[in-house]
């Protein structure tokens, strides 16, 4: 089997399930070639398993220029991850090429651009009208694939409910090689870390503000790549206990959570996130590092109150689960740990979930 991926990442990214899974696992079962867009050159070419094409075949006759570099008549599947006018000339050639196609739609991102007008109470009516519109072309795309890959369950009966189509959910994964393991100390201060987005959308600004009326000792500390209004009011709080720090390499990062007691995994509870599949809580879990979590399906799904401190997305419940875990011994923290580390280690390691994606294929 011969299986095309066509991201929508560029040249320089590393993202985690696209190299996890194609650029990893997925390669030892088959021959797997992956796309990447390029802004730093005029002309693809390709590189090992990867192809780099120029940003402008984005929205127009991406799969002619493929076909100059391989040959697409070999090729068994076409993965588009995202990008819908890639999705578009990919369909328009799948007679031409006798290959199946599957979007892999990883983040309902027309329906964040409404999500946001809804939160903010701005030109809804407008954006209400240009998200049916525009979300009824992409379901016209989708009904002609395939397979659709999305992040949960929850996205298909979210977003695609009626769509008679072979449906995988693929949610993020880790990749659980050579990675630190967290090791308690007898400090009794007890350390908590974010990473991520900080934005609006997250309530990041709510969460670290709940968090920050607590009268206990404790260290919160921030890792994100986020500059904006929500990073500029967590630095104005004044809060001695609570840091926020510029993103660093993620094999730094893995290391550095080794560090901490406490993984923050909180996200709000709504259309929008509700359907997602948060990478970062995953990241805490595969170092053996139990986290603070609320009851999105993702979490329920995976966790339990044996592995997670769970505690509804609320200012008064966030602080009764952060009490109950400056009260909790370091022993048990890690005892915590290491229990999700074994469930995260047996449905999401991108080996697992590599093989459900060869599977659909497989059997199609």
């Amino acid at each position: 089997m011969k299986i095309l991926c066509i991201t929508d990442q560029s040249e320089n990214s590393d993202h985690s399930s696209i190299e996890g899974i194609f650029g990893t696992h997925l390669k030892e079962l088959c021959t797997v070639y992956i796309v990447y867009f390029t802004k730093t050159s005029g002309n693809s070419y390709i590189k090992e398993n990867k192809i780099y094409i120029p940003y402008s075949y984005k929205r127009k006759n991406i799969i002619g220029e493929l076909n100059k570099i391989i040959d697409l008549n070999q090729i068994d599947n076409i993965i588009a991850r995202n990008f819908f006018p890639v999705l578009k000339d990919v369909l328009r050639n799948k007679a031409r090429y006798n290959y199946r196609v599957g979007f892999w739609h990883s983040f309902p991102h027309t329906f964040r651009r409404l999500f946001e007008a809804r939160k903010e109470n701005r030109a809804v009516f407008r954006k209400t009208i240009e998200y049916k519109i525009k979300s009824s072309l992409e379901k016209n795309l989708i009904k002609k694939c395939d397979f659709l890959i999305g992040m949960s369950k929850e996205f298909k009966s979210t977003f695609y409910p009626d769509m008679d189509i072979n449906y995988l959910p693929l949610p993020m994964g880790i990749h659980f090689n050579d990675l630190p393991s967290y090791k308690p100390n007898n400090d009794y201060l007890k350390k908590f870390i974010y990473t991520g987005t900080v934005d609006y959308l997250r309530e990041t600004d709510f969460i670290i503000d709940t968090i920050s009326g607590l009268k206990e000792e404790f260290v919160l500390d921030i890792f994100t790549q986020s500059s904006n209004e929500i990073t500029r009011k967590i630095k104005n709080m004044g809060d001695g206990r609570i840091n926020i720090y510029s993103a660093i390499p993620r094999k730094e990062l893995f290391n550095r959570i080794s560090d901490y007691d406490i993984g923050i995994g909180l996200i709000p509870e709504n259309d929008l996130y509700n359907v997602s599949s948060p990478t970062k809580t995953l990241e805490y879990y595969s170092i053996g590092v139990p986290a603070l979590i609320n009851y999105l399906p993702e979490y329920t799904c995976l966790f339990n109150n044996e592995s997670a401190f769970f505690c509804n997305f609320t200012k008064m419940d966030i602080q009764r689960a952060v009490k109950e875990i400056l009260n909790t011994p370091k022993r048990k923290i890690f005892e915590m740990g290491i229990k999700g580390r074994k469930i995260v280690k047996g449905q999401r390691d991108y080996r697992v979930l590599s093989e459900k994606l060869y599977n659909l294929l497989k059997t199609m």
